[in-house]
């Protein structure tokens, strides 16, 4: 999580090239079979990571291992090395390069920057690896076009992040598709700032570490998940770090919260929906959204854009969607949400079953995993032939169709014929 991250991929963007981010917290056996999925040419890492007040870990092991283990090998490993810990003996006859010598032989010849190379609509921009529950990794391809579509409406739509002098502070990290699309493209693509932070909400050093960034970087919008939140509640239960921000109108600027991850429980969102409203912008929000790794960017939610409110308000109502707390929001454009039982039917509102979408998928979902059509049909469609797309997830819709979820859909079991 340091600016070179980000440089790289967009480098790799700018050469028409597809990358592969894998989080740094993966042993070497599953880096490995991303390695083998991926079969990608050069691999880019930094010599360690830091997490919290563990101190630096050395990704030297872990790549190295990787490499040993897959059948295939990179020709190339590009290394930053960090002051922290540095990668020991750079072994220049395996393909190891150090990142800072790289750059400077490329001035000292003139080497020049190339022009961005044109790609095709469907071309992908990256392959994200999703477990799910069948272990070995499934790639996701993200298409280029629907990608930039997709996301250019949920960074302005849902997330209000409107452009120049907007500042999004997304708290995960860019192995993750959150990472991709909300720390990555969305807010470049909206001309907006972005945050980028290693560390933890706790430790690094206290539980006021998210809230002196949203003040100190005057952050718009934050997107976090319940599971950081819990954390900081429970070293500091009263939130007297949130408050000793917001002193003096220091947050302000702050117009809302986006949770997503897991299940956001009732408690969490009206705690912090209290403190927004005593302390940030007029109107701030928590806003708990939905989405996958599949699916690319939010499929529920609850706008925050200012036209969303006129729009509104144009048809004689004159509040923003009231927020259910345990509720992740309602559809967003393009996904077609339902609950059906396990035969594929659906079920009434307000009652349990599995959440699937219908087909098409907005720009940014899904079309196929890397190279395997068939473990795509299997893992996605067959379940229901073909007429649904199952999310895998099990929860329900209201009578004012907003959607909860409530588990994974092989956590639930059926006891008497009751879910």
């Amino acid at each position: 999580m340091i600016p070179q991250a980000i440089i790289s991929l967009l480098a790799i963007c700018r050469l028409g090239a597809i990358h592969v981010v894998v989080f740094g917290g993966f042993s070497a056996p599953s880096l490995a079979q991303r390695i083998e999925s991926s079969t990608p040419r050069l691999i880019i890492t930094a010599s360690c990571g830091i997490e919290g007040a563990k101190g630096p870990t050395s990704y030297q092991p872990l790549i190295e291992g990787a490499v040993a283990k897959s059948h295939f090998k990179p020709e190339k490993v590009l290394v930053w090395q960090r002051p922290e810990l540095q990668w020991d003996k750079l072994d220049s006859e395996h393909g190891q390069l150090d990142w800072a010598q790289l750059m400077a032989s490329c001035r000292q010849r003139n080497v020049r920057v190339t022009e961005n190379v044109p790609v095709r609509s469907e071309d992908p921009t990256y392959i994200i690896h999703t477990s799910g529950t069948t272990g070995t990794p499934k790639g996701v391809p993200r298409p280029t076009a629907g990608h930039l579509v997709g996301l250019n409406l949920s960074i302005h739509y849902l997330f209000s992040i409107r452009g120049p002098g907007d500042v999004m502070f997304c708290a995960s990290d860019i192995g993750w598709v959150v990472g991709h699309s909300f720390i990555v493209y969305g807010p470049l693509l909206a001309g907006a700032t972005t945050v980028l932070f290693e560390g933890k909400p706790v430790g690094t050093p206290d539980a006021g570490t998210f809230w002196r960034i949203v003040k100190e970087h005057k952050v718009s919008v934050m997107f976090t998940a319940p599971t950081a939140l819990r954390a900081i509640r429970r070293e500091d239960p009263e939130s007297k770090e949130f408050q000793r921000a917001a002193q003096d109108g220091g947050m302000q600027q702050f117009r809302a919260l986006f949770l997503a991850g897991e299940r956001s429980e009732p408690s969490i969102v009206q705690a912090y929906q209290k403190l927004l409203e005593k302390h940030c912008a007029p109107g701030a929000q928590v806003i708990d959204n939905w989405w996958s790794s599949e699916s690319g960017s939010p499929i529920t939610g609850l706008a925050l854009h200012a036209a969303a409110a006129r729009n509104m308000q144009s048809k004689g109502l004159t509040k923003a969607l009231p927020i259910k707390p345990g509720s992740a929001g309602k559809p967003m454009p393009g996904f077609d949400v339902r609950v059906v039982d396990d035969n594929g039917k659906e079920v009434k509102q307000g009652e349990m079953g599995n959440i699937v979408l219908a087909l098409p998928l907005a720009p940014t979902g899904m079309t196929t995993l890397w190279r395997d059509e068939e473990r795509f049909y299997k893992g996605y469609l067959k379940r229901f032939d073909g007429r649904w797309l199952d999310t895998g997830d099990a929860g329900m819709i209201d009578v004012d169709g907003y959607v909860s979820i409530m588990s994974r859909a092989d956590d639930i079991i059926n006891v008497s014929a009751h879910r």
